[in-house]
């Protein structure tokens, strides 16, 4: 997998106004990164971004920028044609072709002939699907058609719209690794619409967060949670904790796999969890999600208890809102706890605070593998 360093990055910018009958969009954002999540309630407005980025619908004022390149300004009458801004876009219903063959399809839009099929179909594993037609595939091979599709047409940044929407949770868990690997080894800049929170962040923790057509937030997910406007939005709709973690062990007779968090120091492990015992193999890395409300703190470890995961971490950052507080725990990675104000007194948290974290070994939830064909 490459670096974070190694992936190509994109700078988007936009301030752009669109009304119509019901609906009214004012967003106004700065983003970088390799990929950026765009998230927010059903009518917030998600598809409507995609489609002004893509040139598919057209803002009343403002403008739009990706990197050097104005996509729109009003007020200097620009507005690159849609072919022309080399915008990849995938949406849940895959829009595939049934009268072509899969090779027919990838190559629908294909700038031209080059290596570009072979490497896609190497990245995608779709060479035993190349001849099929498209009503013999499964829902998830239909949509690494897609967005092998979208690839070959060599975009500078890939729309990806609720791609996994329509799938169950498990062709989710397979299609997701097939993401990573296209914004780490082909460096293609993606952004990421989604309602699934912990979907967007096993790609990135930079987010935009959207409401009623406005743009509530916008910067790392860990540091615009703590907004009381981003919270809003995010609290009821699966705020989590995703985190990536290395299975050391599988404890069968306990029905408990021990995993590694964070980076290892001199061969030692930064933080230690008991999760609910996992098919993957020893050895192997996955993601997890711990949600925050799921996580008690306490001032030294506790005996005469059953939650079998007493994690030692230091308080970065703490925020209140309303009738909760927001603590930020290092324990190798950031955790995100949320607690009661009164309990936060109780515990003096502050920044610095050397503080445990409880937590149920069935609060810890897989959430994927980070490779193609890793067992879950």
């Amino acid at each position: 997998m490459a670096h974070a360093a190694d992936r190509r990055c994109v700078v988007i910018k936009a301030d752009v106004h669109l009304a119509r009958e019901g609906f009214t969009m004012d967003v106004q954002f700065q983003a970088e990164g390799s990929v950026l999540g765009v998230f927010g309630p059903s009518g917030a407005g998600k598809t409507t971004l995609i489609n002004l980025i893509a040139g598919l619908e057209k803002p009343h004022r403002g403008s739009m920028a990706l990197d050097q390149q104005t996509l729109f300004d009003a007020a200097q009458q620009i507005d690159v044609r849609t072919h022309q801004r080399r915008i990849g876009v995938v949406f849940q219903e895959h829009r595939l072709f049934p009268h072509y063959s899969v090779t027919g399809n990838l190559l629908y839009g294909a700038r031209r002939e080059n290596g570009d099929l072979d490497r896609v179909v190497t990245l995608l594993e779709l060479s035993p699907l190349l001849d099929r037609r498209i009503n013999q595939l499964s829902g998830g091979e239909r949509q690494r058609i897609a967005l092998g599709r979208a690839l070959l047409s060599r975009p500078q940044l890939l729309l990806l719209d609720e791609p996994l929407a329509s799938l169950d949770l498990r062709l989710r868990r397979q299609i997701i690794p097939y993401l990573r690997r296209v914004r780490d080894e082909l460096r293609v800049p993606i952004v990421y619409v989604s309602h699934d929170l912990t979907e967007i962040l096993q790609l990135t923790d930079q987010l935009l967060v959207l409401e009623r057509g406005k743009s509530v937030g916008c910067g790392r997910y860990g540091e615009i949670v703590h907004t009381d406007a981003v919270l809003s939005v995010v609290h009821d709709r699966g705020m989590n904790n995703v985190l990536v973690a290395r299975v050391l062990e599988h404890k069968a007779e306990d029905g408990v796999s021990v995993l590694e968090i964070g980076p290892r120091e001199q061969g030692e492990p930064t933080g230690r969890l008991f999760a609910p015992l996992c098919a993957a193999e020893v050895g192997a890395t996955v993601s997890i999600s711990i949600r925050p409300w799921d996580i008690a703190l306490a001032a030294a470890p506790v005996s005469g208890v059953s939650i079998l995961n007493q994690v030692r971490g230091t308080v970065l950052r703490c925020t209140g809102h309303e009738r909760r507080m927001l603590v930020d725990v290092n324990i190798g990675a950031p955790l995100i706890v949320e607690i009661s104000r009164r309990s936060a007194t109780t515990l003096h948290i502050e920044p610095g605070t050397p503080i445990v974290c409880l937590i149920k070994s069935h609060s810890v939830q897989f959430v994927g593998a980070l490779g193609p064909g890793s067992p879950q």
